[in-house]
């Protein structure tokens, strides 16, 4: 489910503008307009560089003129890889390099509207704006060996460096102890938490270095009457120790935060891949964190670790697949079908997610009284039909405690009858059918799976299920 939506203020706040690797003055840098980028997204298929701001150019708001810069250096390097997107046909990943070839730009829903960008969906198929690649040769969906997107010029005046992760678990040793005290002297605070995380072309080492209670002399939040925490991203290259400032919120109570939900640690960065070029060593990186993302690359400059930020991504978890127009014409065409002498004048006007089995989705479709309509539910990317409603019948909902869960349409079906129809869903799917006809209170007639089954066991599987809860309904209507 989304539980935040990233605004333009955040996005200002939070991505630093590409102002270009120059290096030395006097020398033109190859990878100015073509750096090293990234590949976050999957649609269809394709592998895709999911854009992070509007691709209108934005204006100067008087109300908020401070923004402007930094929202419009946002675009122009978002621009600039537009332009180029067509450059980039290698892949960098597992210290390999395979060919890939850009296919078009994805810039609307199914529905026809632009589509919102700097968003990290959970669920594959669910769209964001950007450019799409085809890697080609073996075809991988889901699992893509690598990240980082480079030009043919890029790759010839660089190197590609091995990058080797220090442990794959999520224990990691702590930096050298030498490292460590030579940062707690120049930053005069005392170190609780290292990480040791990648060897680079067996001569740098990346980590990170988190030092306890506030950091005193950080400005980042002193606007806001907070306190500061301080974190080090490290790269080493023998003695020479290198380091980038990374401040954080401190709270005398609860402790330092860098990130929504980090847990009061700062998270390492993955270095994605690494390249000895130019003007010396680039570090490509993607600093994940519970909700959100951001890449860039790390280099050495004048004898300082430099992080030029590229984009800032909002990471969502646990969202709802969007419900398109043709999803709708879709479910509808299924419920005329299951019976269109009754069901081809009832006009069904709003939809909802209904919560019964986690490991799938639900949708409830529904006219105005909520008296006609239908449940369907997600299997294999298309929605299925798992009954119809009709005047007379309430659907409830319940789960069990070992992982069961039910829909059940029950209510009078004339004179002294009442009718009752189950379906238990698990792993995402409906595994059981249960119907009955009660009259006078007892048990008429059941059957399990379309099968007749004697009323005794119709009566204890009745029994059986749990009793109703109270669903979360929402409803959207139906657009034309």
């Amino acid at each position: 489910m989304r539980t935040l939506i990233l605004t333009g203020l955040m996005m200002c706040l939070c991505a630093s503008a590409w102002a270009g690797n120059s290096g030395p003055k006097g020398k033109k840098n190859d990878n100015n307009e073509t750096p090293p980028m990234f590949l976050l997204g999957t649609n269809q298929g394709l592998h895709q560089m999911v854009y992070w701001t509007n691709l209108a150019e934005p204006q100067l708001d008087e109300e908020y003129p401070e923004f402007y810069e930094d929202s419009h250096k946002e675009w122009a390097f978002q621009e600039m890889f537009r332009k180029n997107a067509s450059k980039y046909t290698r892949l960098i990943g597992e210290d390999q390099i395979r060919d890939v070839r850009y296919v078009d730009e994805l810039l609307l829903n199914p529905d026809g509207n632009e589509l919102f960008p700097g968003e990290l969906h959970g669920r594959n198929d669910i769209p964001s704006p950007g450019a799409r690649y085809a890697i080609q040769g073996k075809v991988y969906e889901d699992d893509l060996p690598g990240i980082v997107v480079v030009t043919d010029d890029y790759l010839a005046s660089h190197k590609l460096l091995t990058v080797e992760a220090v442990s794959w678990e999520d224990e990691y040793p702590p930096m050298p102890s030498a490292v460590i005290k030579k940062m707690e002297d120049k930053y005069g605070m005392k170190a609780e938490r290292s990480v040791k995380a990648y060897t680079i072309g067996k001569r740098y080492t990346y980590g990170i270095i988190q030092f306890a209670g506030e950091y005193v002399a950080g400005t980042k939040n002193k606007q806001y009457d907070g306190k500061s925490a301080l974190a080090l991203e490290i790269i080493t290259d023998g003695d020479k120790v290198y380091s980038y400032p990374v401040e954080g919120w401190y709270d005398p109570e609860y402790g330092s935060t860098w990130n929504a939900d980090d847990g009061g640690e700062y998270c390492v960065s993955y270095i994605a891949a690494a390249f000895d070029g130019p003007q010396g060593p680039e570090f490509c990186y993607v600093h994940w964190a519970p909700e959100s993302a951001t890449t860039g690359m790390f280099s050495i400059q004048k004898g300082e670790l430099v992080r030029q930020q590229y984009a800032v991504y909002h990471c969502l978890i646990d969202e709802e697949t969007p419900i398109w127009k043709k999803d709708i014409t879709e479910m509808k065409r299924q419920y005329v079908a299951e019976d269109p002498h009754e069901n081809e004048d009832v006009e069904l006007t709003k939809w909802t997610h209904v919560y019964i089995d986690y490991e799938g989705e639900q949708i409830w479709i529904s006219d105005e009284a909520e008296e006609n309509g239908a449940f369907f539910n997600r299997e294999n990317d298309e929605w299925k039909l798992i009954t119809t409603v009709r005047a007379g019948l309430q659907p409830s909902f319940s789960k069990s405690n070992d992982g069961d869960n039910y829909l059940m349409l029950s209510g009078h079906s004339g004179g002294p009858s009442y009718y009752y129809e189950v379906f238990k869903l698990k792993g995402g799917k409906v595994v059981e059918t249960f119907t009955a006809i009660y009259v006078y209170g007892e048990p008429y007639s059941c059957a399990l799976n379309g099968e007749e089954i004697s009323n005794e066991l119709g009566e204890d599987y009745l029994e059986a299920v749990p009793e109703p809860m109270e669903p979360f309904i929402y409803w959207q209507e139906i657009n034309p």
